[in-house]
């Protein structure tokens, strides 16, 4: 039965092997002249495209310290009303003034954009 299988292999290789010495490569030289590095640039998409991306970057970083703050502020205001008993007020130089002057509409933790 091995013999059978190597005669079979055999012949399968010969068949591949003589179709593809029939096909003929292409030749070395194309005729598509390709320029130096030199003259070659990305232009103006490239640079608009480059520019985009970095100005999405920039974005979203300021966007992203800005929530970072809200949520710093807003852990800080949840762990002073933690720790200060239910009855006292905050000492002097503690609490929401300390941390600047707050709008008077700011009753508590400020909610997302488009959610009342």
């Amino acid at each position: 039965m091995t013999g059978l299988l190597a005669v079979a292999h055999g012949t399968l290789l010969q068949g591949w092997g003589s179709v593809a010495a029939a096909v003929s490569p292409s030749p070395s030289p194309s005729s598509i002249e390709i320029p130096p590095e030199d003259q070659t640039s990305p232009g103006l998409l490239g640079f608009l495209v480059t520019f985009a991306a970095a100005a999405a970057v920039i974005f979203l970083a300021f966007s992203m310290v800005r929530h970072l703050r809200v949520v710093d502020r807003n852990a800080r205001r949840l762990r002073e009303a933690e720790e200060a008993p239910e009855g006292s007020a905050p000492a002097a130089g503690e609490g929401p003034a300390a941390d600047g002057p707050e709008r008077p509409d700011a009753a508590g933790p400020t909610p997302p954009r488009g959610r009342a």
